[in-house]
């Protein structure tokens, strides 16, 4: 089954890395052909290869595959849904620098997520 918007997240999420189809199939174990399947013909890879690109890329295989539109379920949640959206896409480096600013200007917030993290 053929998913252009696959493709085209697997392409973006990859050119940003700055890491070539090589490199992305070396880190996952297939051939450069099958990542060239991917990005190119949309071609969905099986469930455990969507895991691990999910995972390599620190986003959700619901947003990989297009089926991220939860706004239409919850237009509440639009706001941080395009926030996750947007720190999914964060090298390790500057989703570090947005968790301090985040836990500096909201510091009342996350002292409460920590207190809750003790009671578990």
């Amino acid at each position: 089954m053929a998913n252009d918007i696959f493709s085209m997240r697997l392409r973006q999420l990859r050119q940003k890395k700055g890491i070539s189809m090589e490199e992305l199939a070396q880190a996952l174990k297939v051939t450069k052909s099958r990542v060239n399947m991917w990005e190119n013909n949309g071609t969905i890879p099986r469930s455990n290869v969507l895991i691990g690109l999910a995972k390599y890329f620190n986003v959700t295989t619901d947003y990989l595959i297009g089926n991220d539109n939860t706004d239409a379920l919850d237009p509440s949640n639009k706001k941080l849904n395009s926030l996750q959206r947007n720190l999914g896409k964060l090298d390790e480096e500057q989703l570090k620098r947005a968790e301090n600013i985040l836990k500096e200007v909201f510091m009342d917030i996350f002292n409460d997520d920590e207190e809750d993290d003790d009671d578990i």
